[in-house]
């Protein structure tokens, strides 16, 4: 046998023994600890456990806030919101926020987050269903790469140079940068859909009033084993180590049973949880979802 066999052989043999994301017992475990969510296998929860970590694309104690102003909300502001609202219905037209998009094996959740919750605001404001590149920030922005980025540096790369559609520039998983569409049809930079400014928010009340008032924004939150095997109900963690930090885009809030929760899409595909989107916890910052926000303005 070759030592070219003999290697691949090993690596083969590594990758097999290799721990996966969620063992069977830690789902049971969860299940009997408490009722509030349900847990269960799925694609990411097979995955081996150094796969399914690099999907995780925020690096919690790097955040870089600083390149955005920070918004807060009046008294006033605030009493106007509603106690329980949702994207989807309150824009019914927009089709961008029923949309779960897939990242797929690439830590680009950073820049998916941010044109899920872009692409919505434009159609708050001008009723035309938009989906932003999430290659094109991803590849471009100087943001990041699949290996983790940063979401304040991808809402001031919407303000300052704008993002294209993802009919321009499908997304290929972070491949290198062009800046000329797929689509011959379609010319670069006059696709470019703009921020008029973009802004960071934290606590319950900000983003209670800014979704509810402008429709998605971005969110990053501290990421547990138990996470990735979310099927159903109010995620709180309950058991497993620390994983990395996650990106996604929240929709909206309510209350089940007098339990305050946010709702969210996740980018992980439609076959996780509740059909690709979740619900968290609500007022306890869980995970530190409520202080880390990113969101913004579309230009006119």
């Amino acid at each position: 046998m070759n030592k070219l066999v003999i290697a691949l052989a090993l690596i083969a043999a590594v990758a097999f023994a290799e721990e996966i994301a969620v063992s069977t017992k830690m789902i049971r475990e969860i299940n009997q600890q408490q009722n509030l969510w349900r847990a269960a296998h799925n694609h990411i929860t097979r995955l081996p456990k150094s796969q399914a970590r690099s999907l995780l694309g925020l690096s919690m104690e790097k955040l870089d806030h600083s390149m955005l102003s920070k918004k807060v909300y009046t008294a006033a502001e605030i009493a106007n919101s509603p106690d329980e609202f949702d994207s989807r219905t309150n824009w019914p037209n927009c089709d961008s926020m029923k949309d779960i998009r897939d990242q797929r094996q690439c830590g680009s959740c950073w820049a998916f987050g941010a044109v899920e919750a872009m692409s919505d605001r434009i159609c708050v404001v001008t009723t035309e269903t938009v989906r932003l590149s999430a290659e094109d920030v991803t590849s471009c922005s100087g943001c990041g790469s699949c290996s983790g980025g940063q979401p304040a540096c991808a809402w001031q790369y919407w303000v300052s140079t704008g993002i294209v559609t993802e009919q321009c520039l499908p997304y290929a998983s972070g491949a290198p940068c062009t800046h000329k569409c797929t689509d011959p049809s379609i010319i670069y930079d006059e696709d470019k859909h703009k921020g008029s400014k973009a802004y960071t928010l934290t606590g319950e009340e900000n983003i209670k009033t800014d979704v509810s008032t402008n429709g998605p924004l971005e969110v990053g939150f501290q990421v547990y084993a138990d996470f990735m095997s979310y099927s159903s109900g109010i995620y709180h963690h309950v058991s497993g180590g620390y994983e990395g930090g996650h990106a996604i885009k929240l929709i909206g809030y309510g209350v089940e049973n007098g339990v305050k929760y946010w709702i969210c899409a996740n980018s992980w595909g439609n076959s996780w949880g509740e059909k690709g989107f979740f619900r968290i916890l609500r007022g306890n910052d869980e995970c530190g979802i409520e202080s880390n926000c990113w969101s913004g303005i579309p230009a006119a």
